[in-house]
């Protein structure tokens, strides 16, 4: 009896898990909508590429990175050498890796961390289109 409640506890937590990777996939393309820490950012990611608009009140950033995607919920993020020679600070080794978690129709939580900064950023991507 314990080895078929096993089994069946397995199987449900794997459909879960199934579930949530591939709803994680209809984000890989469209345009997003976040803010953290008083800033608004679109994005728009399509196949390989990942064009980042930070708003303030000041003026407006533009940031381009490469995307290679690691599994169907996380992915990494390098920027263009276009966005390098824009922006000195960003280290020429930058890399940003981004995990989805808590996946809903119109949004996800995403967890980046990066090699240059020890800082955790959690925000939430709302799909805008």
């Amino acid at each position: 009896m314990k080895f078929l409640l096993s089994v069946v506890l397995l199987t449900a937590i794997s459909l879960s898990l199934s579930a949530q990777k591939s709803a994680c996939s209809k984000f890989k393309n469209g345009k997003f909508k976040n803010t953290y820490n008083g800033h608004t950012a679109v994005i728009v990611r399509s196949d390989a590429y990942q064009t980042e608009y930070i708003i303030n009140q000041k003026d407006s950033l533009k940031m381009v990175f490469n995307v290679k995607w690691v599994d169907d919920c996380s992915y990494t993020l390098t920027p263009t050498q276009q966005t390098l020679a824009q922006y000195t600070k960003i280290p020429k080794n930058a890399l940003i890796t981004v995990k989805m978690s808590n996946v809903t129709d119109s949004s996800y939580t995403e967890t980046s961390t990066s090699n240059f900064v020890a800082k955790t950023i959690v925000s939430e991507m709302i799909r805008v289109r």
